[in-house]
């Protein structure tokens, strides 16, 4: 993005002036004895004297882009240290020491318990930090089914889809983590009114102005947000809608950070519930 180091330029800027500085400062002195240039010399040695500090505040703080291991001086806080907790931090407040902590149960953390917070005692290793599970984890079920730079959807033949790149359906162990569909479906319910609504309307159909169902649409916030309940979303793979959730596509943003995985399937549940409420099988 940029075509010049701003470091290179402020050093050489330094440089220049730490010269003109010298070159002043020798005229300064070669101009002292001279009583008629007495007015010039009294300019020449204020000037002497500005660059002379400015040489010392360089030769004191460095030049810019200079890499030091010691601890930077710090003038202007500008809220750059506050009492807040930090990865690998320390705490005396827990008896452990540490300040990573697990979340409380049905808290959901700001990046979302497969990420930041995921630190904590573990008797076993967590599979959650590999991400190994491609289907649970990332809604993939073939990662060699790519066509150039973009994933390969599945074909339908004889009524039912052929696997492609994303699962076809919701992974067993999302519905057996919530405790049931019935679970899953509920909590996919909050989260999505939670996290979706306000763009896609609760109903999921988006829209925008006087066809709106979310307040985005209605205010014009944004691009008209998609509506959930028909085409492409009805025939797009449950893996490809956790994608688009995790990841974001097109003007939706992603909701990786703020919505944990199992959270992720559960609104991927509840969408497929709108979808079957608003285009149930043989008509309304």
């Amino acid at each position: 993005m940029y075509y010049v180091d701003a470091n290179l330029v402020m050093n050489v800027g330094m440089v220049v002036i730490l010269i003109s500085g010298a070159c002043v400062a020798v005229l300064a002195l070669m101009s002292a004895n001279r009583p008629k240039a007495l007015r010039v010399n009294n300019y020449l040695t204020m000037l002497a004297v500005m660059f002379v500090c400015f040489g010392l505040v360089v030769a004191v703080m460095g030049f810019r882009g200079r890499k030091s291991a010691d601890r930077p001086w710090t003038f202007f806080l500008d809220m750059k240290y506050q009492p807040k907790y930090t990865a690998q931090g320390e705490s005396r407040f827990f008896s452990d020491g540490r300040e990573s902590r697990l979340p409380p149960e049905h808290v959901m953390p700001f990046d979302g318990t497969t990420y930041f917070a995921d630190a904590g005692r573990h008797t076993q290793p967590d599979p959650a930090f590999l991400r190994a599970d491609l289907a649970y984890d990332r809604g993939i079920a073939d990662l060699t089914a790519i066509n150039g730079d973009l994933p390969v959807d599945p074909k339908w033949e004889n009524g039912k889809p052929t696997p492609g790149y994303f699962v076809l359906h919701i992974p067993a162990k999302a519905v057996d983590t919530a405790g049931g569909w019935e679970r899953l479906l509920s909590r996919g319910r909050e989260q999505f009114n939670m996290q979706c609504s306000m763009c896609h309307g609760r109903s999921g159909r988006g829209g925008q102005g006087v066809t709106a169902y979310g307040i985005v649409g209605v205010y014009g916030l944004s691009v008209a947000p998609a509506n959930l309940t028909a085409a492409p979303f009805t025939s797009q793979p449950d893996g490809q809608l956790y994608h688009t959730i995790a990841n974001g596509k097109n003007a939706m943003p992603a909701y990786g950070h703020q919505v944990n995985v199992q959270d992720r399937w559960a609104i991927v549940a509840h969408i497929r519930a709108l979808q079957f409420a608003h285009n149930p099988p043989g008509g309304k």
